[in-house]
């Protein structure tokens, strides 16, 4: 007996354990499917309270809506849909108006117009490119509907955005009122994370004893950045205070991208230094490294960087930046009897961590000044979001981004040409659902993968509403009844949501389980209608999925030459000749953009990933060389040596030249270049601790950073002429 009860004495606390590790895990996931379904019935009653003819395209709206189970995302979605919705009505009304029994007419300008949404879409980022993918479909499911009834267009645009108004409402009332899970608290910890995280790759990449070696560091920590900026936009809607500091949170992008090109540059030149270095050049280059990364906070993987040590290394920052120059002075000096070419390895050492450093100190300081209370005028921080709009642009290949329109409106025509040659009743539909998964998942990392995904929760989701249309909604009498059905299948395909493997299948088990059982005023008992509309669902979907599968997939060498031409246009073009106005801010997200979307790609054979993302980092290297250089020639103006803006001007033609020709010649050119710019910029026998002489010196180092690039064997940059387009 004794025995026993102390058995049932020590499981019960385990049992009890268990329970609660399990709702901490799972706790998340059924208060927010609890919320999908109280949002979906509010909805739903609300919409049949106001004698709307359709509640399910409420319902539907709830679905995609809550796709998020941060309150911030959910407002954020719903806002675009929104305003994609009023907007692909508004197109939807002009095409009826112009097209009205011209069939042809009709679906040829409506594929375009999906084409040209879905292009806007790839061409975006975040909530942004949502907006476009709904102005596309919103405008199929309001014209194609009302397309044989002309006159009736009209009212067909009411209630659908009435009702997707009312959804989305419903979805962001009850996301933030309801058990509501801010995206605040997960942006500053994601945000502390990442900084975290980018002082620990310093200490990984620099320290003397590290053999760390590719890009993987750098992309995880460019990867977290992007993650953090895709709370951010979700934020602003949630919190005022994250919209009133958008300004801060831009000077931290810039800060944290210009501080990871620092870190890339210095672990370059270490591993240089490492190789061809004096043993004294060698020693005062880790000299100097050594000062840094000893006042730089280094945590471990478990611990997260406090606000306390970001201050301390601030003050830390300015204490190091002020003691720099005269010990880099005594350093040159202390070499003075070693070639200039060993000491421009410390020379270049020093300067870039003079100027790594203001980056780093705005970098910390932006990361103190958003967990402050302080406040801009609402007008102030309103111009400034609105003026970052124009910078939301992504390096969206030009070329895929229309290739993915083109394919787009492809699927459309051909569903438009199937429904008039056959006269199918529910080819209306399979055109709607073709739209809807061409818009929607063009910017999916594999649209092929996730549309079949969607096919497989829209089959399930088909086969449940048959069973619930005929069998269980005759035997539902009231709307409580009718509310608790619905929501218990709902609430099924809204758990898978919050799987990341089964996230596309959830949401397409809800979405068209809410779509095809289609509650109405009056609900209608029609089988044969039930299934027509379901197989049409089918049609479009699989005619969408062949489409990513066949029509010029994203992996592939043709589409990694268009990559190839943007990363070399870059230079070729923005950075030798582009306007100077924020153009270093623009061309390094551009490249970082550009950076994840190679390294988001589907896993192909026909694609080195690694040579691009090579390739990437060379033009990200070489282009901020390029840019910065103009940006202090124009600084120091005639204070530089005589003949020296027409030394740049070639040297810039000379970079310009290897990513336009990708020819060994090129690269030979532009070393030269290179170095005889930098004898047009010499040491000097003294070191001076002034602003001038250490913009001087940076100049130096861009240009000993940019030979050091040219000089690397692992990018051999005249090999993509293989790739070229």
């Amino acid at each position: 007996m004794d025995l026993q009860a102390d058995a049932s004495s020590t499981g019960l606390p385990r049992w009890r354990d268990e329970l609660k590790t399990y709702w901490k895990d799972d706790g998340p996931r059924f208060r927010h499917i609890a919320k999908v379904a109280i949002a979906m019935t509010l909805a739903m009653g609300i919409c049949m309270r106001l004698e709307l003819r359709t509640p399910g395209t409420a319902m539907v709206s709830c679905v995609i809506v809550m796709m998020h189970q941060q309150s911030g995302m959910v407002i954020a979605r719903g806002f675009y849909r929104g305003l994609g919705m009023v907007c692909g009505s508004f197109a939807g009304l002009l095409l009826i108006a112009f097209f009205p029994q011209q069939p042809l007419l009709f679906l040829t300008v409506l594929a375009a117009w999906i084409g040209v949404c879905v292009f806007g879409a790839s061409y975006y980022r975040n909530f942004q490119s949502y907006g476009f993918v709904l102005t596309g479909y919103g405008t199929a499911i309001t014209a194609i509907p009302a397309w044989s009834n002309p006159y009736g267009v009209f009212d067909n645009v009411v209630f659908t955005v009435s009702e997707v108004v009312i959804g989305v409402a419903c979805a962001c009332v009850i996301s933030a009122v309801v058990f509501p899970r801010s995206v605040v608290p997960e942006l500053y910890a994601s945000s502390r994370r990442n900084f975290t995280d980018l002082l620990s790759a310093m200490h990984t990449l620099l320290d003397r004893a590290s053999t760390v070696a590719g890009f993987d560091t750098f992309l995880a920590l460019i990867r977290e950045r992007a993650g953090v900026e895709s709370l951010r936009s979700g934020a602003v809607f949630e919190d005022p205070s994250v919209r009133l500091h958008n300004h801060v949170y831009l000077d931290l992008d810039r800060s944290f991208l210009d501080t990871v090109a620092w870190i890339h540059a210095l672990h370059q030149l270490r591993v240089r230094v490492g190789a061809e270095a004096d043993p004294r050049a060698l020693a005062a280059v880790e000299e100097l490294i050594g000062g840094l990364l000893a006042i730089v906070p280094n945590e471990a993987q478990s611990e997260l960087i406090t606000l306390e040590q970001v201050e301390t290394l601030l003050g830390r920052l300015d204490g190091f930046e002020q003691a720099l120059p005269a010990h880099l002075g005594r350093l040159l000096q202390s070499l003075a009897d070693l070639s200039p070419y060993q000491r421009q390895f410390v020379a270049t050492t020093g300067s870039a961590l003079f100027f790594s450093i203001d980056d780093l100190r705005v970098m910390c300081r932006s990361y103190v000044d958003v967990r402050t209370v302080g406040r801009l005028p609402w007008s102030q921080s309103v111009i400034q979001a609105i003026g970052r709009i124009a910078r939301t642009r992504a390096t969206a290949n030009p070329t895929a981004a229309t290739i993915a329109g083109a394919r787009a409106a492809v699927a459309v025509l051909v569903v438009g040409a199937v429904w008039i040659a056959s006269g199918w009743v529910g080819g209306a539909t399979a055109i709607v659902a073709v739209a809807i998964t061409s818009a929607l998942f063009a910017l999916a990392p594999n649209p092929t993968v996730a549309s079949w995904q969607i096919f497989g929760g829209c089959l399930a989701g088909w086969l449940t509403g048959f069973a619930f249309n005929f069998f269980v909604l005759p035997r539902v009498d009231t709307f409580e009844l009718l509310a608790a059905s619905l929501a218990i299948v709902v609430m099924v395909g809204s758990y898978l949501n919050t799987f990341a493997k089964t996230a596309i299948l959830g949401l397409g088990f809800s979405l068209y389980f809410c779509f095809i059982v289609a509650v109405t005023n009056p609900t209608v008992y029609n089988p044969s209608a039930y299934l027509d509309t379901g197989f049409a669902l089918l049609c479009g979907i699989a005619v969408a999925a062949v489409a990513f599968s066949v029509l010029v997939p994203r992996a592939g060498d043709w589409i990694s030459a268009q990559y190839m031409k943007q990363i070399r246009g870059l230079i070729a073009h923005d950075a030798r000749e582009g306007d100077l106005d924020d153009l270093l801010y623009t061309f390094e997200l551009s490249l970082r953009d550009f950076i994840l979307m190679i390294a988001s790609a589907p896993v192909d054979a026909r694609v080195d990933r690694d040579h691009l993302i090579g390739w990437a980092f060379a033009a990200l290297e070489i282009g901020r060389s390029m840019i910065q250089m103009r940006l202090d020639t124009e600084r120091l103006g005639n204070a530089l040596p005589a003949g020296w803006p027409a030394e740049q001007d070639a040297w810039l033609a000379a970079l310009a030249e290897v990513f336009e020709a990708v020819t060994p010649q090129a690269a030979e050119a532009a070393l030269a270049a290179t170095r005889r710019a930098l004898d047009r910029l010499p040491l000097g026998p003294n070191i001076a601790v002034d602003a001038e002489t250490l913009t001087r010196y940076r100049m130096r180092a861009l240009l000993h950073f940019t030979e050091l690039t040219l000089r690397d064997d692992t990018l051999a940059l005249w090999q993509a002429r293989r790739v070229q387009a």
